[in-house]
């Protein structure tokens, strides 16, 4: 052990300046995360709802990759020496003496430009990272490149110093800090020098051990004793962001002209097929800046009777968001589990219309959240909520709020923890959310209030989106857990949450179902998506797009809908273009989902009698390096653009017990590239935007 110390304090002793300097940056960072995490954003809001749930681990991710970034210097700065004094050597000087001093002022010149070069480093990435800091704040995504194209134009400029201007913070405070930050490095630097400076030359072997020491458990907390994608995709630090847009983003190849032309095609194709009607037309129009997706309602459907009794019954939504409600342990949906879990879901399904076939577009949560709103499936590659954060992208929300709907969007998990809050912003009215009402039980009793005392009575239409969190991964967050139950088994465990959301959904429902508006009112009941405990060789969320992740209860009920067992297969893609359909709007759009309300083609047999053709369906969803498409009563499952996994099941088996992959080889393969087809333009849709 105290040779490993004295082989530490060895290899930091000639590099103590970059190890000074690092420190002095450190601590700048630190002051930047306090002023990002701590402040509200422009708008008066809190930029994260929960700072202490972040600010340690932005300490050490901070820290460990200055340390990262320190090791490679001093790597560079010590290859270089060793080469600068290796040429001296070969000059052949006579005088050892001379020799010796001469290699001496080498080494320090190379110390001296490495120390430069290295503050110079850290100089421009403490820049880019105030600036990534404000992009947050202001557009609640990172800085990257792809952002820089989107507002790469001059007027962005002046744009920007209106939003620091009318910060609701601080305005101008980020000019202040821009000018004061290197001088107070410089100052921390200083100091640090000062302290460490002693008549026998610097010490910092105990400095170089905690460093080491700190960065361990740095790691160790970052990563497995507390972890968190998303907090980890908001607390990137620049340089992460720098190598991603480099390295890591330059191995998906983009779409050329060719293959977008080709994939627009077959896209439109299929969504034609599908919907079974020619109400909507695909636009190559200057305002779809060329999307394969933007199509525009035709006369036809603009004049329909049906659409404007809707418009004219100005209906009020109610959409509840069950969080990881899985179909396999939904009553309803899968019998076979008794006694049922959910048996106030079971029973207001037996008056809805219900869709038995319904899978997520996405995961986790905001997969699941965005692909209902968007119309549009999770991204396949990128961190969708943050990395796309600047991306124009209109949802039915904002299409209701825009035609005079009160929209409000309530939530009982903090909607900034995985950056949620920022898209809600740009689509609802406003935004709900309280840290003492995180349990389903205060949590929905608030918003019954909320919507029976408020939004009923502010004399507008109104949609409240409502997002629940009890029943989520370990799943013991429900209130009132026995011991014994926290200790079953995760797949008996599951049965209790959900009970117990099922419990407070019952107590909401009833809580306004005798109001008078009610009457006038669509529920929406769906799950953001399920979650594997086990089955496929499953366990974890990236783990695949089988059905225990994708296979979700949905149904809707309200005036107009019968009780309908309806096995046409959907997705959340679906949710967007049905809701629009029942507030009687039709309006240009991106959704890549179908109305599962559209009206069925009818045919007269020999017999004079009336034959409804079956409405055709499709689901498609990206779920952490996987998707799935269900098309033609099969369901296909692939690692994404991959062919290493590509698995086969009949629509009908929800369980997905039954791989068909080698008995329907030709079927798998031509599913599979149709699903690499629309992986590829759902994925350019979100990139572009409108």
């Amino acid at each position: 052990m105290k040779y490993f110390i004295q082989k530490i304090a060895k290899f930091f002793e000639p590099s103590k300046n970059l190890v000074l300097i690092s420190l002095a940056f450190w601590i700048t960072h630190i002051l930047l995360r306090v002023m990002l995490l701590f402040r509200s954003n422009p708008y008066g809001f809190p930029f994260v709802s929960k700072p202490d749930w972040f600010i340690f681990h932005a300490v050490c991710i901070d820290f460990m990759w200055i340390c990262n970034a320190l090791v490679v210097f001093m790597v560079l700065g010590g290859i270089a020496a060793k080469i600068a004094s290796s040429r001296r050597a070969d000059s052949k000087i006579a005088d050892t003496r001379s020799a010796g001093i001469s290699n001496e002022a080498t080494i320090s010149k190379v110390a001296k430009i490495t120390t430069i070069l290295y503050t110079v480093f850290h100089s421009v990435i403490l820049l880019f990272t105030l600036l990534d800091n404000e992009v947050q704040r202001f557009l609640g995504g990172h800085l990257s490149f792809g952002l820089v194209d989107t507002y790469k134009d001059t007027s962005s400029i002046a744009m920007f110093y209106d939003y620091v201007a009318n910060d609701l913070s601080v305005p101008y405070l980020q000019f202040v800090v821009l000018v004061l930050m290197l001088p107070l490095t410089y100052g921390v630097y200083k100091l640090l020098y000062k302290h460490y400076r002693t008549p026998e030359g610097f010490r910092l072997k105990k400095s170089a051990i905690a460093m080491v020491i700190f960065y361990i458990a740095s790691y160790l907390f970052v990563y497995f004793i507390w972890t968190g994608n998303a907090r980890m995709n908001k607390l990137r630090p620049v340089v992460s962001l720098v190598y991603n847009d480099l390295f890591v983003s330059k191995k998906v190849a983009g779409l050329t002209e060719k293959d977008l032309a080709a994939y627009r095609t077959t896209y439109q194709n299929l969504w034609q097929r599908v919907e079974g009607d020619s109400l909507w037309k695909f636009s190559d129009a200057k305002e779809g800046h060329g999307l394969p997706l933007y199509r525009i309602p035709t006369k036809t459907l603009l004049n329909s009777e049906k659409l404007a009794a809707q418009r004219e019954m100005k209906p009020n939504f109610i959409l509840v968001l069950m969080e990881s409600h899985r179909g396999l342990n939904t009553g309803y949906m899968n019998p076979q589990i008794q006694p049922s879990p959910t048996p106030f879901l079971d029973s207001l399904a037996a008056n809805s219309h219900v869709w038995m076939r319904m899978h997520t577009s996405g995961v986790p949560t905001t997969g699941g959240v965005l692909s209902t709103h968007l119309g549009i499936p999770h991204h396949s590659r990128l961190a969708q909520a943050t990395d796309l954060a600047h991306v124009s992208l209109p949802s039915f929300v904002s299409v209701l709020t825009s035609n005079g709907y009160s929209t409000h969007y309530m939530s009982a998990a903090d909607p900034a923890w995985d950056n949620l809050g920022v898209w809600m912003a740009k689509w609802y009215t406003a935004e709900h959310y309280n840290r003492e009402r995180e349990d389903d039980s205060t949590f929905l009793n608030h918003a019954a209030q909320y919507v029976r005392d408020t939004l009923s009575k502010a004399g507008k239409p109104f949609l409240a989106t409502l997002m629940t969190r009890s029943n989520h991964y370990p799943f013991n967050f429900a209130a009132g857990m026995t011991d014994e139950q926290k200790a079953l088994p995760l797949q008996e465990r599951i049965n209790v949450t959900m009970n117990y959301a099922d419990r407070q959904l019952a107590q909401f429902i009833r809580s306004i179902q005798n109001e008078e508006w009610y009457k006038n009112t669509y529920v929406i009941i769906m799950a953001d998506h399920g979650f594997p405990l086990g089955e496929n060789g499953v366990s974890t969320m990236n783990g695949g797009g089988f059905s225990n992740i994708s296979w979700i209860p949905f149904f809707i009920h309200g005036k107009g809908l019968e009780p309908t067992r309806d096995t046409t297969t959907a997705a959340q893609i679906d949710i967007a273009p049905t809701v629009l359909e029942l507030a009687g709007f039709a309006v240009p759009n991106i959704f890549m989902g179908h109305n599962l309300l559209r009206d069925t083609e009818t045919t007269l047999n020999a017999d004079s009698t009336i034959v409804k053709k079956e409405r055709a369906g499709l689901s498609l969803g990206a779920y952490s390096g996987y998707s799935a498409l269900g098309l033609d009563n099969y369901r296909v499952v692939s690692k994404t653009a991959s062919n290493d996994e590509v698995y086969l099941f009949a629509d009908g088996d929800m369980r997905q017990e039954h791989d068909l992959a080698k008995a329907e080889s030709e079927r798998t393969a031509k599913m599979h590239a149709t699903l690499d087809t629309l992986i590829k333009i759902s994925d350019y849709s979100l990139e572009h935007g409108l």
